[in-house]
């Protein structure tokens, strides 16, 4: 007889893991952070301004013609006494207040932390849900409303489908204060037969568990795919943004170098060197274009890296020849200081090309003419600890005044950050962030101290002795 056993171990296996898959959620990038913050406010606000609207048509019907017809009905079971009237207006006035207070401090407050905006959820939930479980205890009694907090609850799912953990915080106060009046402060449901009361309360917790436990997955699942939607529309940003941003350099080299050749005659004669520079700088711009379709084409699987043995100072000297017509134009200098006995180092060459590329730009660009650039390099401990100098009039941020260091490196490298210059929305942008990436794909860190008036020094470490 053949065993099934490994079979049904291999079944078990791969259904574990495609749950685990499932179930792992990446984590949110910053930018998503931000949005999904400004997403909650502005949700916050539709879904409490509908609840204020639906709260008045209720308090309508109710005060002006549920109300009224009770009356003419004589029948003094069904009939409203004046106790139960003072009730119902004291419960719709405090859910109206409650609404009311959360909608002005939305409205008061432009931006909202994500503490104030967890605050402002469950006190929009508690308004809704939680005031009147409250004013039932109040009298000693529970309240029980299964078809109004399954329309509420998947009401709110709809409207605010993130952070599924706060709807299921609300959710659990829901049920842990019903459950609190019923089981232990002995409060029953009005209305019901003591003998049913129990059975009732054990059906409204399964229906309840179900329903939220639907609602909360369906929100953690559908934010998944939001954030998943997010990166990829930022990244494909980050890809249109790069080819321009990348090319900029090597076709404004290369059209320099034309607008310098001598027009007296027909005929120009090029000397061989600036015919291999002009060579070089279209090559260039071809691995620039494919490097930049096989981040794409990858999925935003992140920096694409071909490591190759290369000498710093050979690579930084050949594309100081590349930024020379650049240079000469802003009638700036660049000194190279990096040792020729630095030990040779695996990386991208033309990656990390792209980082001194965009650096030694943004410092001629936010910067007047006669700059001083300077490049070093030395090795510290198991990395090579490299640095872009410039006495230039540093850094500035508009409303970002008594910055930190550190401060200053989070905002410069930020995606789509940008300096005093609005002219050029690409530089000090999305360079920075590139620059980072890069040299966080090689495992290195990348940093930057700037005082107003005294220059700007970036610096990046790269890993030593890789294979």
């Amino acid at each position: 007889m053949i065993s099934k056993q490994p079979f049904v171990s291999k079944a078990f296996y791969h259904l574990r893991q495609q749950i685990a898959k499932s179930i792992a959620a990446p984590l949110p990038s910053r930018e998503y952070r931000l949005w999904r913050e400004r997403f909650i406010r502005d949700r916050l606000k539709l879904i409490i301004i509908l609840s204020i609207i639906f709260l008045g048509i209720l308090a309508t019907l109710n005060i002006g013609l549920i109300s009224p017809a009770l009356e003419r009905s004589g029948e003094p079971d069904i009939m409203l006494t004046e106790y139960g009237r003072a009730f119902i207006v004291c419960l719709i006035a405090s859910q109206f207040l409650g609404l009311s207070l959360n909608l002005i401090l939305l409205l008061r407050h432009r931006s909202l932390s994500s503490a104030h905006l967890r605050w402002a959820f469950f006190g929009y939930s508690g308004a809704i849900l939680v005031l009147p479980q409250l004013q039932h205890m109040l009298i000693g009694g529970t309240m029980l409303d299964l078809g109004g907090w399954t329309i509420f609850f998947l009401l709110q799912a709809v409207l605010i489908p993130v952070r599924w953990s706060w709807h299921f915080i609300s959710q659990a106060v829901l049920i842990g204060l019903t459950s609190l009046s019923f089981l232990v402060l002995r409060f029953g449901f009005l209305g019901l037969p003591e003998a049913i009361q129990f059975p009732v309360y054990i059906l409204f917790i399964v229906v309840m568990a179900c329903t939220f436990g639907v609602a909360d997955l369906g929100i953690f699942l559908y934010e998944r795919l939001l954030m998943r939607e997010f990166e990829l529309r930022q990244q494909l940003q980050l890809f249109l943004h790069a080819v321009s941003h990348d090319l900029r350099n090597p076709v404004t080299g290369t059209l320099m170098l034309l607008k310098n050749l001598p027009s007296q005659s027909e005929k120009v004669l090029l000397d061989q060197t600036m015919i291999a520079r002009m060579i070089e700088g279209q090559e260039r711009q071809l691995k620039l274009i494919n490097s930049l379709l096989e981040v794409h084409t990858q999925d935003v699987t992140g920096v694409p890296l071909h490591r190759q043995a290369i000498a710093l100072r050979d690579l930084i000297n050949a594309m100081i020849l590349d930024f020379q017509p650049l240079v000469q134009q802003a009638q700036s200098t660049v000194q190279v200081l990096v040792p020729a006995d630095l030990p040779i180092i695996r990386v991208d060459p033309m990656q990390l090309r792209r980082v001194y590329d965009n650096m030694i730009a943004n410092a001629l660009q936010y910067n007047r003419p006669g700059l001083a650039i300077t490049l070093n390099a030395d090795v510290q401990g198991d990395y090579l600890h490299c640095t872009i100098s410039d006495d230039g009039q540093g850094i500035s941020h508009t409303n970002k005044s008594n910055m930190t260091q550190a401060s200053l490196k989070h905002c410069v490298f930020d995606r789509y950050s940008r300096g005093l210059n609005r002219r050029q929305p690409l530089h000090l942008g999305l360079g920075l962030y590139i620059c980072r990436q890069i040299i966080e794909a090689h495992g290195g860190q990348i940093g930057v101290q700037s005082e107003l008036g005294e220059g700007t020094t970036f610096w990046f470490t790269l890993p030593l002795g890789l294979n």
